[in-house]
């Protein structure tokens, strides 16, 4: 569904250019989900970028067998118009395909990521983080694409939250057999999902790896170890909060 031969971007800036990616090489197979894992300015997300059309590849090629490939973006924040309800959200991608019944295919998107009819008509403001990447969500598989590009869709999230959202994915997944490629600088939310996944580091693609050897620890990059020790301390510490928050509740 995705193929990605030797793609490289380069930005031009005052003092010359950067090369934000650099002869990257990937296949994602039909109903795959794959992650593109890396720290922020690694070349992941501008990847992303291009194969949503959004950013221009300076040499190299991608193929999307999609005509209608869809992107969910970090920032549920910044992701929808503050002066759009939710309906007029929905109702612009419908409009723009020639896609008609929008009435009815609002109201099952809405159902579909878990918001009932009484959030139709509210504005962004009046939604929660977690509420808004669901609307986000909807939005995207509106317009019935088979392949969904998620741009660290958790990141901005609480962490209860963010499982809920993961949750969904997955189920959405499985129900609408779709073809995956979730952005991340976090292992465990790719290890969650995905079932390849490549290390990108300064635009390149460093490492593939498929989910067993992830959760082995089978990896021969020492970026990758780094990875994966970022995100255990980050989970002990979780952990180690939320213990001491139930002590004190305990104790009060």
């Amino acid at each position: 569904m995705i193929d990605i031969d030797r793609a490289s971007i380069r930005f031009r800036t005052k003092t010359g250019h950067v090369d934000a990616v650099r002869d990257v090489t990937f296949r994602v197979e039909e109903g795959e989900v794959f992650g593109l894992v890396g720290e922020s300015g690694s070349g992941k997300s501008t990847l992303l970028r291009a194969l949503a059309g959004l950013v221009p590849l300076s040499s190299g090629s991608l193929q999307v067998s999609d005509s209608r490939p869809q992107m969910v973006f970090q920032d549920p924040y910044a992701a929808l118009h503050p002066r759009f309800t939710v309906d007029k959200t929905l109702r612009e991608p419908l409009a723009i395909n020639g896609i008609g019944d929008e009435d009815a295919r609002i109201l099952a998107a809405l159902a579909e990521v878990g918001l009932g009819p009484a959030f139709r008509f509210r504005y962004p403001h009046q939604l929660s983080g977690g509420q808004r990447q669901r609307v986000s969500i909807a939005r995207a598989l509106i317009v019935g694409p088979r392949v969904l590009l998620l741009d660290e869709p958790t990141s901005a999230l609480d962490v209860s939250v963010q499982a809920e959202i993961l949750n969904l994915l997955r189920r959405l997944h499985t129900e609408r057999k779709l073809t995956m490629m979730l952005v991340s600088h976090n292992l465990a939310v790719v290890g969650f999902l995905c079932q390849r996944v490549a290390v990108m580091k300064n635009g390149e693609i460093v490492e593939q790896l498929d989910l067993e050897a992830v959760r082995a620890r089978d990896v021969k990059h020492e970026y990758t170890r780094s990875l994966m020790r970022a995100t255990e301390g980050y989970t002990r510490k979780h952990i180690r909060r939320n213990d001491a928050i139930e002590c004190g509740e305990n104790h009060a």
